[in-house]
């Protein structure tokens, strides 16, 4: 995952070795790390470029390894002579999966949450509630993407002083402050996000609908990878039904160090996310820190760590969840703004980033924690 691997790059003085049961060479296979590679990926083929092409098997490799961890058995004989300092363990149920292998070695673990692992995981598969239990008694640390996720970690049972909110960063050198003209009476708005119901696809565009009867001048760009068939269905019926096929364009997955040059066609960055029945939450989108890093104010809710990656009337505009009407009025607002307070949001946006979301910063926060749990 993005973050993850960014914030792996720039902790300094810390060198890294990266184990899965599947590694897929893509964008953040990093040669300078050093990669355990199972023995079925041996085989000529078994790299695919993308987790999309493969996800199938994938998902399948690990369903098996979690039943037979014949992977974390072949990876025990490897480090069993020569361990690491630290294992770091990226999503909850990898942290469950892996605690034994930390304590055959002896060594402390870290577990960092990040989204779908906080309440879903436990409330979809019940039997992670007792897993949870001994994953935060053992582990040496639990980190989160920023405040408020901690209270629902604690409300699992997670001992407070073992929580260290750590938040992620971005590659500022990468995505750099694109200058824009606003006009009011137009706005190109643009949600990049992988389509699932906790980013608020359908609220963005009931949103637009709404909005769409005082501000005809908006178009709204989606781009993003269709995993939730039934909502990404549901989404083609809403703007056919609604006649907004002028309005929205719809695009694929993008790379990701496409988006620096994406993102400066747009105005507004728009992410509503919510909490789903089934209890999914997000951490802290880090799509909202780079578009943000572009000079992109950006609309999005009351949910989870958002409010801490963004100020609220300065970078952007807050609003609660589910309410789409809200959301229609942000819309508006920034549909007639003109240029000059529209350049005081988007410097706002760049300046709060480059303060707070700095990865080579964050990155520093990591080193800290290793070296407080080795000593």
């Amino acid at each position: 995952m993005n973050w993850a691997y960014q914030m792996m790059r720039h902790t300094p003085n810390v060198e890294n070795w990266a184990a899965a049961s599947w590694i897929v060479r893509n964008a953040y296979y990093d040669t300078n790390f050093r990669f355990f590679v199972r023995d079925l990926q041996q085989v000529p083929g078994f790299f695919p470029k993308s987790e999309w092409t493969a996800s199938l098997l994938s998902s399948n490799l690990i369903r098996l390894e979690r039943r037979w961890p014949l992977y974390k058995n072949w990876l025990f004989q490897k480090l069993k002579n020569d361990p690491p300092d630290v294992l770091h363990a990226h999503f909850g149920p990898v942290g469950c999966h892996y605690l034994d292998l930390a304590q055959k070695l002896n060594i402390p673990l870290v577990v960092s949450f990040y989204g779908y692992d906080f309440q879903r995981l436990p409330f979809e598969k019940p039997q992670y509630v007792a897993r949870y239990q001994e994953l935060f008694a053992q582990a040496a640390a639990i980190t989160t993407t920023g405040p408020f996720t901690p209270k629902l970690l604690e409300a699992q049972g997670c001992p407070p002083e073992k929580i260290i909110p750590i938040q992620l960063g971005i590659d500022l050198d990468k995505f750099t402050r694109h200058f824009r003209e606003k006009q009011p009476g137009k706005l190109n708005l643009v949600q990049v996000a992988t389509i699932t119901e906790k980013k608020g696809h359908l609220d963005t565009l009931e949103a637009l609908r709404l909005a769409l009867r005082r501000c005809p001048n908006i178009h709204l760009t989606l781009a993003g990878e269709q995993q939730d068939k039934v909502l990404a269905n549901k989404m083609k019926h809403f703007i056919k039904a609604n006649h907004l096929e002028q309005h929205v364009t719809w695009l694929n997955a993008l790379p990701h160090d496409a988006l620096p040059e994406f993102f400066q066609q747009f105005q507004v960055f728009i992410h509503p996310s919510c909490t789903t029945e089934k209890r999914d939450t997000e951490g802290s989108p880090v799509v909202i820190l780079e578009a943000q890093a572009t000079g992109l104010p950006v609309l999005a809710t009351h949910h989870a760590d958002i409010p801490a990656q963004v100020l609220h009337g300065v970078t952007l505009l807050l609003t609660p969840e589910n309410n789409p009407a809200a959301l229609a009025e942000g819309m508006e607002w920034f549909y007639w703004m003109e240029d000059a307070e529209y350049q005081g949001f988007s410097a706002a946006a760049r300046h709060h980033v480059e303060v707070n979301f700095d990865v080579k910063k964050n990155g520093l926060k990591l080193n800290s924690l290793y070296k407080t749990i080795l000593h």
